[in-house]
C-alpha cells in the first residue's frame, strides 16, 4: 500500500512538472507589423533594414518638449541619433542647435552639416584627436570652432595638454570641466579638486571656461536599498557643491555658465526635482530602444525596428538531436520550427511575430541568425521578422540608412553617420 502511495505521488509530480512546460507563444504578425511585412515584400532590397516610425518619434519629441517646458535647454546626443536627417528633423522639431558629440569623425560631420551648431564633447578626447579636427576642418566653412565647440576636460593634466594645443593653434579653446557626481567614471572627483583646477586655469588664458558637465547615469541603476529619488538628490547635491566652488572664481566663472548633465534615463527627474542644471542631454528617449523601458520613460513609445527577411523556414531539429525532436517539441512547442534570417547578432530581440526567440541550444550567428518558434508564427520565406534594438547607440552606423514610416507607410530614407 505504501509503495502504491509513493508511485501515486511520483505520478502526480510528473504531471505537475509537465503542466509547467512552456506554452505555445506563437502568433502571426499583428496588424501594425503585418502591414510592414506586406510593404517590405513589395518594396525592399531584400536585405536587413532599419525602420523608424516618424509618428512615434514625433510623439516622443512632443512629450520631451512638454516636460522641459522651456525651463531646461535641450542638447541632442548625436551618438544615439546618428543620422544627419534625423538630427536635422529633431533640431527643427525641438528648436535646438545644441548637440553632444563623442568622437572626432562625428565632430567633423556635424561641423560640416550644421553650420549653426553648438557642439559639446560628451567625453574627454585625446589632444591628438582635437588637433586632427582642426587640421581637417575646411577653411571655407561658416562654422567657427572658437565659438561653437566646447572641449571636455577631466583632469589637470588634460587641462595642460589643451592649453598647449591652444598655443600651438594660435587660438583660444572653449572648455567645460567634467565633474564626478557619483558615477565614478572620472572627472574632477571633489569640489576641492575642481578648485585646484580652477586655480591652474587662471594661469592658462588661452582656455575659456564655459561651465560644467556631470553625468548621472548611475541614478537610473541605483541599488534596490536606495530609492531613485534619494540617489538623484544626492547627485544633485554634489553638483551644487561643485557649482558653489566654481562661483568663487569671479572673472573666470562665466555669468551664464553651462550646467550640463542628465540623460535619457534621468531627464524627467531634473524637471520634477528642479535640479541644478540648465541643460540636459537626451538622445535614446526619442527612439526608445528596449534598454530604456523604465518607469520614468513609460510614456515614451518605441519607434525603431530592425527588419530582416526570412531566408529559410525549416523544422526545428538540432544537429545530433534529431531523434529527440518529438520530445523537445512536446515539452516546448516553440521549438517546432526554425527560421534563418539574413544577418544577425544585432543587439536586439525578436518582437514580431510574437513567440520567436533565439535558439540557445544552437547559438548566435551574424550571418544567418537562427530563431525558433511554433507553427503559430505562420512564417515562410516570403516574410520578414522584426526585432526591437536594445540600444540605438552604435547601431545606426551599422546600417547605411534608415527607412522612414509615416502612418504605417514607407515614405523616405535618411542616411546614417558611420561608427568610428
Amino acid at each position: 500500500m505504501k509503495r502504491r502511495h509513493l508511485l501515486g505521488l511520483g505520478a502526480l509530480g510528473l504531471l505537475g512538472g509537465w503542466a509547467l512546460r512552456p506554452h505555445d507563444r506563437g502568433q502571426a504578425h499583428d496588424a501594425y507589423f503585418a502591414a510592414l511585412n506586406r510593404q517590405l515584400q513589395r518594396d525592399s532590397e531584400g536585405a536587413p533594414t532599419l525602420l523608424l516610425d516618424l509618428d512615434r518619434l514625433d510623439a516622443n519629441a512632443d512629450l520631451l518638449a512638454t516636460r522641459l517646458a522651456g525651463r531646461l535647454q535641450l542638447r541632442l546626443v548625436a551618438k544615439s541619433l546618428a543620422s544627419t536627417g534625423l538630427l536635422e528633423y529633431l533640431a527643427k522639431h525641438l528648436q535646438t542647435q545644441r548637440f553632444m558629440v563623442f568622437n572626432q569623425p562625428q565632430l567633423d560631420h556635424l561641423a560640416r552639416n550644421f553650420p549653426q551648431a553648438d557642439l559639446l564633447l560628451g567625453k574627454p578626447m585625446p589632444v591628438a584627436a582635437a588637433l586632427n579636427f582642426y587640421r581637417q576642418l575646411p577653411h571655407h566653412l561658416d562654422f567657427a570652432p572658437g565659438r561653437q565647440v566646447t572641449w571636455l576636460i577631466d583632469s589637470q593634466q588634460r587641462l595642460l595638454h589643451y592649453a598647449e594645443l591652444a598655443k600651438a593653434l594660435g587660438r583660444p579653446l572653449r572648455i567645460a570641466l567634467e565633474i564626478d557626481i557619483g558615477l565614478e567614471r572620472g572627472g574632477f572627483a571633489t569640489p576641492q579638486a575642481l578648485t585646484q583646477a580652477l586655480h591652474q586655469l587662471r594661469q592658462l588664458p588661452t582656455l575659456q571656461l564655459q561651465g560644467l558637465m556631470g553625468y548621472d547615469a548611475h541614478v537610473a541603476h541605483n541599488p534596490i536599498w536606495q530609492s531613485q529619488t534619494q540617489a538623484f538628490n544626492e547627485a544633485d547635491a554634489r553638483y551644487r557643491q561643485f557649482i558653489a566652488s566654481a562661483q568663487a572664481f569671479t572673472g573666470l566663472w562665466p555669468k551664464e555658465a553651462l550646467l550640463n548633465g542628465g540623460g535619457s534615463l534621468t531627464y524627467p527627474l531634473h524637471v520634477q526635482q528642479n535640479s541644478a542644471l540648465n541643460e540636459v542631454a537626451v538622445g535614446s528617449a526619442l527612439l526608445k530602444p528596449a534598454e530604456f523601458d523604465t518607469p520614468l520613460l513609460q510614456a515614451h513609445q518605441p519607434g525603431l525596428w530592425i527588419a530582416s527577411p526570412v531566408l529559410k523556414a525549416v523544422k526545428g531539429a538540432l544537429p545530433y538531436l534529431q531523434p529527440l525532436q518529438p520530445v523537445l517539441e512536446a515539452w516546448n512547442p516553440n521549438r517546432q520550427n526554425a527560421y534563418y534570417l539574413y544577418g544577425g547578432r544585432w543587439p536586439a530581440q525578436p518582437i514580431s511575430p510574437a513567440g520567436l526567440d533565439y535558439d540557445e541550444l544552437y547559438g548566435r550567428s551574424a550571418n544567418q541568425e537562427r530563431l525558433i518558434g511554433s507553427r503559430g508564427t505562420q512564417l515562410s520565406t516570403q516574410d520578414w521578422v522584426f526585432l526591437r534594438p536594445a540600444l540605438s547607440e552604435g547601431l545606426l552606423g551599422d546600417f547605411g540608412e534608415i527607412r522612414l514610416l509615416r502612418r504605417g507607410q514607407l515614405v523616405g530614407r535618411w542616411s546614417t553617420i558611420g561608427n568610428a
